[in-house]
């Protein structure tokens, strides 16, 4: 889902990042996922939400663009400078596969930093049917015992003005996403881990239309991980649907592989036997 949110309130709430909010029509640009993964090398089959925004770095001009039908939010993504900027995650276990939340939370956090919340939450994914056709979803999640977010809507392949957009990205930019808030936001009581820079590769399908208010809900509720969202005016535009999602995380900023991490370690003991270890008296 594509929508539009206050940039001040929202930004009020990451003033110390480096990184600005790209504006289409004197808005910020918020994604809202809800995913079912049905395969993962981190646990195998998992359900999530997270939103992100997109950013550019302070130490450029903020870029603002006209919001016009042709391009619509999407925008902000495509410009050459544009990072994903990582907000919030829950994950709850998908029918049948006790655990993997777990795995795909500590193995997030502990590797790239993301702000998944380290206590899963219940989550519940379903696809409206018509025989063997889905035609609409049903998610909701549930955090410690509140409401973090419900959601309802037709299929944008069964909605009028649906566009079919086939996506591949090989690779993006090194820096291209950006893992967590500073930090992790753990210095704000945030329950992220740190923030790392990394790469996706991304191959899908998209079905897009527009969102429609007779058809289609969004409450976001009060539970204390999810809910900064609900304070930035975030209002629904658009929504896209993916059967055939497809994604990997490269390695992140400040990766270091075994034979490496070994080899600085021979070395920091070899100067403590030594004494030349720098700043060692």
């Amino acid at each position: 889902m594509w929508g539009m949110a206050d940039p001040e309130k929202m930004w009020s709430e990451f003033a110390d990042e480096e990184f600005q909010p790209i504006l289409v029509g004197g808005k910020a640009v918020v994604t809202v996922w809800i995913n079912d993964f049905s395969d993962t090398d981190c646990g195998g089959a998992y359900l999530e939400t997270w939103y992100n925004t997109f950013v550019s770095k302070k130490s450029e001009p903020q870029i603002s663009l006209p919001l016009t039908p042709e391009a619509g939010l999407a925008i902000a993504a495509a410009q050459p400078t544009a990072q994903s900027f990582l907000q919030r995650v829950l994950c709850g276990d998908a029918p049948g596969n006790p655990g993997a939340a777990l795995k795909a939370i500590t193995g997030g956090r502990e590797i790239f930093g993301f702000p998944k919340h380290p206590v899963p939450g219940k989550l519940s994914h379903t696809f409206r049917m018509n025989g063997d056709t889905p035609t609409g979803i049903d998610f909701h999640a549930d955090h410690e015992g509140q409401r973090a977010i419900t959601f309802s809507c037709l299929l944008p392949d069964t909605a009028n003005g649906a566009v079919e957009v086939p996506l591949e990205v090989p690779m993006s930019a090194p820096d291209g996403q950006i893992g967590a808030p500073k930090h992790g936001g753990t210095h704000r009581g945030d329950n992220g881990a740190h923030q790392s820079l990394y790469a996706t590769s991304v191959k899908c399908t998209q079905f897009i239309a527009p969102w429609d208010a007779a058809t289609d809900t969004l409450e976001i509720g009060v539970n204390e991980h999810f809910a900064p969202i609900g304070r930035w005016d975030f209002v629904p535009v658009a929504k896209a649907y993916s059967p055939d999602f497809k994604i990997c995380a490269h390695k992140p900023s400040g990766w270091i592989s075994g034979s490496d991490a070994l080899a600085a370690h021979d070395e920091y003991e070899q100067q403590l036997v030594a004494g030349t270890l720098p700043g060692a008296l």
